[in-house]
C-alpha cells in the first residue's frame, strides 16, 4: 500500500467513505432480509400446505389426457432411465401421451429411439419430436412441441428428474379449480450426500421450496415455476404468450406472464420429484450462469409490465422483491471489499467506531437469526432425531455457507451480462446419472474447458480476503475476521475447484 493511499484510507474522510460503502451494502442486506423474515412470518403463520389431492372415485375414462413433455439434448447418461419413469407414471395408456422433445446430436438419439420403440410395443404412447434446428433451445422445443400436443396438461420433467409413479394422480386434482393454470412440485435430490458441493446445493434448493415456495403459495402470493416438475393447463399457456426463447429463464418468464393475466399457480411440497443435482463445479457453474444471465433478462423484460400490473399490494411488493433479490449478491461484494478499510479506520479514527456498532445491531438478525433458522429448515427433512439434526448441519452448513459466499461474484456477473446483453444462447448442464453413494459415468469436465474470467475473478477476490485476515492481524482487530475467513473460503474453493475439475 503506497504511503498516499494509506494515509487516506487512515484519514477521517478515507474512514467515512469506508463506513458509506459498507453501510450502503449492509442497507442491501438488510432489504433482501426484511422481505425473507416476511416469508418466514407468512410460513410460520399459516403453516405448511397438508391438502394431499388425490383423486378417487373417478373412472379412467373421464381424467383427462396429459402429455408429457420431456426436452433432451445430448442427454445419453440419463435419457432412457427418464423415459422409463415417464412411462411408469399411473395414468390411463389411452389419456397419456409421452413427447420427447430430443435436439441430440450425438448417441442420445439412438438411446430415445430404442426406449420409444420399447414401450410402444407395450402400449405406451411415446412419440420422439425432432426438428431441423435447435431454433429457441428448451424454450423452442417446448414451444414446438406444443402445437403437437394432445393433452389438455403438459407435465414436463428434465432429463435428470425420476418423477414417482403417483405424480400425476397427485398433481392433476388441483387443476379442479378451472383457475388454476400451473402445479409446481417440490425438487428432491438423487445425489444429495454425493458430495460437499451437492450438499451445498441441496440447502439452498430445499429452503427455496421448503419455506420459500410454500409461504408464497399459502399467501396467495406469485410463486415460480421452476423448469421442471411442473405441469401446465395447454390453455395457460396459449393464453400467456407460449414459450418464448428471448430470455434463459423461459420457466420463470411463463409464470410471470400467466399470473399477470389472471392465472392462478399451486405449489406442493408433499409431491417431491427427485433430480440430480450438478456434481462438479464446472456444471453447477454453467448452470448458475445461465440461471442468473436468464434472471437479468427477466428482470429487463417482465420488470416494467410488473410494476405497471394492477395487483394488490402485497403480492406485487413480493413479485417485485421475488424478481429483484439477486440485489443481495452485489450488496453482500460491497460489504466484503469495503470492510478491510473499514477496520483500518476504526484503529485510526475511532468517531466511527459507535456508528459502526449501530450498524452491526441492526443487520444482527438478519444474520445472526435468518441464517440458522435457513440451516435448520434446509437440513431437518433429513433427521429424525437432534442427533441426526445435528450431524446433518455439521456436514451441509460450511459447504452451504462456501457456496453461497464464493458464488456471489459469478451471479452478479452474469445477471449484470443477461440485463444488459441479448446474448440467449442455453448452455446446457450436464448429466450423468449420478446417485448418493455411487458416481456417474464421466463426471469430469470436459477437456479444454476454458478458465473464465469470472473464476480468475475468483482467485482475486479469495487472496484479496486473505490480505484482509493478514491486515486483521498486523492491526489487531479480528472484528471482520471471522467474515473474512468465510469469504476467503468460499472464494478460494470456487477458484480451486474450478481449477481441480479441468
Amino acid at each position: 500500500m503506497s504511503h498516499s493511499l494509506y494515509a487516506f484510507a487512515t484519514g477521517l474522510t478515507g474512514a467515512w467513505i469506508a463506513f458509506a460503502l459498507n453501510a450502503i451494502g449492509v442497507a442491501g442486506w438488510i432489504a433482501y432480509g426484511v422481505g425473507q423474515w416476511h416469508l418466514v412470518w407468512l410460513y410460520l403463520r399459516r403453516g405448511p400446505r397438508r391438502d394431499r389431492q388425490v383423486w378417487t372415485g373417478v373412472t379412467d375414462a373421464a381424467l383427462p389426457m396429459v402429455t408429457i413433455q420431456l426436452p433432451l439434448y445430448n442427454e445419453r447418461f440419463v435419457a432412457a432411465t427418464l423415459i422409463n419413469s415417464c412411462a411408469a407414471l399411473d395414468w390411463p395408456a389411452d389419456r397419456i401421451e409421452i413427447q420427447v422433445l430430443d435436439d441430440s446430436t450425438d448417441e442420445s438419439a439412438a438411446i430415445v429411439d430404442e426406449r420409444a420403440a420399447h414401450w410402444n410395443a407395450r402400449g405406451i404412447d411415446v412419440r420422439v419430436v425432432r426438428r431441423e434446428t435447435r431454433l429457441g433451445f428448451k424454450a423452442g422445443a417446448l414451444a414446438h412441441g406444443a402445437t403437437l400436443a394432445r393433452g389438455e396438461f403438459h407435465a414436463l420433467f428434465d432429463a435428470d428428474f425420476q418423477p414417482h409413479p403417483d405424480f400425476l394422480r397427485r398433481t392433476i386434482p388441483y387443476f379442479a379449480d378451472p383457475a388454476v393454470g400451473a402445479v409446481q412440485a417440490r425438487w428432491g435430490h438423487l445425489n444429495r450426500t454425493q458430495s460437499w458441493l451437492t450438499r451445498a446445493q441441496a440447502m439452498v434448493i430445499d429452503f427455496f421450496f421448503l419455506v420459500e415456495q410454500e409461504a408464497r403459495d399459502r399467501a396467495g402470493l406469485f410463486i415460480r415455476f421452476n423448469g421442471s416438475a411442473g405441469i401446465w393447463r395447454a390453455a395457460t399457456v396459449a393464453d400467456a404468450g407460449g414459450w418464448q426463447a428471448d430470455t434463459l429463464s423461459e420457466d420463470y418468464d411463463l409464470c410471470l406472464r400467466a399470473q399477470l393475466a389472471g392465472w392462478k399457480m399451486v405449489y406442493t411440497r408433499d409431491v417431491v420429484a427427485p433430480g440430480e443435482l450438478p456434481p462438479t463445479m464446472h456444471d453447477y457453474k454453467v448452470q448458475q450462469t445461465r440461471w442468473g444471465r436468464g434472471r437479468g433478462q427477466v428482470i429487463r423484460k417482465m420488470l416494467p409490465a410488473l410494476l405497471r400490473a394492477k395487483l394488490e399490494p402485497l403480492v406485487k411488493v413480493h413479485a417485485v422483491f421475488d424478481m429483484l433479490n439477486i440485489l443481495a449478491v452485489p450488496a453482500l461484494i460491497l460489504v466484503g471489499i469495503a470492510s478491510p478499510w473499514l477496520a483500518l479506520a476504526l484503529v485510526h479514527q475511532p468517531a466511527i467506531r459507535p456508528w459502526v456498532v449501530v450498524l452491526s445491531i441492526v443487520q444482527l438478525p438478519f444474520n445472526g437469526i435468518l441464517l440458522p433458522y435457513v440451516i435448520w429448515q434446509a437440513v431437518r427433512p433429513y433427521a429424525k432425531n437432534a442427533t441426526e439434526l445435528v450431524r446433518e448441519a455439521f456436514r451441509s452448513v460450511l459447504p452451504f455457507v462456501a457456496v453461497t459466499m464464493g458464488l456471489n461474484l459469478l451471479m452478479m456477473v452474469s445477471a449484470l451480462r443477461g440485463l444488459f446483453g441479448a446474448d440467449a444462447t442455453f448452455h446446457r448442464t450436464a448429466k450423468y446419472s449420478v446417485r448418493d453413494g455411487a458416481l456417474g459415468r464421466g463426471t469430469r469436465a470436459p477437456k479444454g474447458v476454458r478458465i473464465t474470467a469470472e473464476t480468475w475473478g475468483e482467485g482475486l477476490m479469495a487472496a484479496y480476503f486473505v490480505a484482509s485476515l493478514a491486515l486483521d492481524a498486523v492491526l489487531g482487530t479480528w472484528y471482520y475476521a471471522p467474515f473474512h475467513i468465510l469469504l476467503a473460503a468460499g472464494f478460494g474453493a470456487m477458484f480451486t475447484s474450478t481449477l481441480r475439475g479441468r
